[in-house]
């Protein structure tokens, strides 16, 4: 089941705020569980739909 559309929009505002250019596995591990899920959930949906919120957060910033 695809993880609801909000709490990837959530973790992926979290990941949006690291200085680092790549995410690690940590790193996204830890954003779920700030932004209130099981990162073991996502599915590669999920992760596909995050790439793209991810790519949408940083064309604004530039």
């Amino acid at each position: 089941m695809d993880t609801d559309d909000g709490l990837i929009n959530c973790v992926a505002r979290q990941l949006a705020e690291s200085p680092n250019d790549t995410i690690d596995t940590a790193e996204f591990r830890s954003a779920c569980i700030t932004s209130g899920m099981d990162p073991d959930s996502f599915t590669q949906s999920d992760l596909d739909k995050l790439q793209r919120k991810l790519n949408e957060i940083a064309y604004t910033k530039n």
